[in-house]
């Protein structure tokens, strides 16, 4: 009897757990977006604010999406369809893109799709298995709530969205020359137009947070402007800064990045 009684247990926790990948993987919202197609490898996904050109623009929102497994060439892709139902962006995967021309280096696959400002909802499907997440963008931030995962992972819950008229200050010295970040940092901020603020809060912050291969990697500023001609001239003052200040090959480094893909170098003629 006892007997018995472990096996219908046994029995009825099995049945329980096919139960509960019926639910997750016959989804009947989404029946018409089902192929036979799938991937293998779970995908994790981030929202990213990027350029599509090298000349000055406003960043475009996309949602990165990367393979957890690693490839033997770099520029591996995915091939995703996409379709918009109201305020949901649904995100179909079809397979994993092999390049004709290997770039020899390992790495995950990578694609970008289009993020609308309006998704509230994004939902992932790989062969029968559905991922959901919330989603609310707003001016400062975008914000990712999980609802269900089986194969996704949101690599960032929080994203700062670039502030409109703004730029960051990023410095990398030596060891014996750190006054050079304080000394630029302090010319930005006798202009009046230029106000240092913070991104407050969690979440990504999407320009570079500080320098890196420098021998002191100092922490990136953050400034605002009123006058895109103040801004551009940034680049007169760094080019007189950096030929009385920094020797070239020296191991320093000044970057300005503005927020509508402007650049200025400290080592090259801005």
């Amino acid at each position: 009897m006892k007997k018995l009684l472990i096996f219908t247990l046994i029995v009825f926790t099995i049945l329980s757990c096919n139960s509960d990948n019926d639910e997750v993987q016959n989804d009947s919202d989404y029946a018409e977006y089902i192929v036979d197609n799938s991937i293998e490898s779970e995908i994790n996904f981030m929202p990213e604010e990027i350029y599509t050109t090298n000349e000055t623009q406003e960043p475009v929102l996309k949602l990165k999406l990367i393979t957890s497994e690693i490839f033997p060439c770099i520029n591996y892709g995915l091939s995703t369809t996409e379709f918009i139902n109201g305020n949901e962006l649904i995100v179909r995967f079809n397979q994993i893109i092999e390049p004709e021309l290997c770039l020899t280096a390992i790495g995950p696959a990578t694609s970008y799709i289009e993020l609308p400002q309006n998704t509230n909802k994004v939902t992932f499907i790989n062969g029968s298995i559905i991922d959901k997440y919330s989603i609310e963008i707003n001016e400062q931030k975008i914000s990712i709530t999980l609802i269900e995962n089986n194969f996704t992972t949101s690599l960032h819950d929080k994203t700062f969205i670039f502030p409109e008229n703004s730029f960051a200050y990023v410095c990398g010295t030596n060891t014996d020359n750190t006054n050079i970040y304080t000394d630029f940092s302090a010319i930005i901020e006798q202009n009046p137009d230029f106000i240092e603020f913070e991104f407050e809060g969690e979440g990504r912050i999407p320009y570079p947070e500080t320098t890196y291969g420098n021998w002191v990697n100092h922490p990136s500023k953050y400034y605002k402007y009123t006058d895109s001609a103040e801004f551009n001239n940034l680049a007169n003052t760094m080019n007189a800064y950096s030929s009385a200040n920094i020797i070239e090959n020296s191991g320093v480094t000044i970057s300005i990045y503005s927020w509508n893909n402007i650049k200025f170098y400290s080592w090259i003629e801005n």
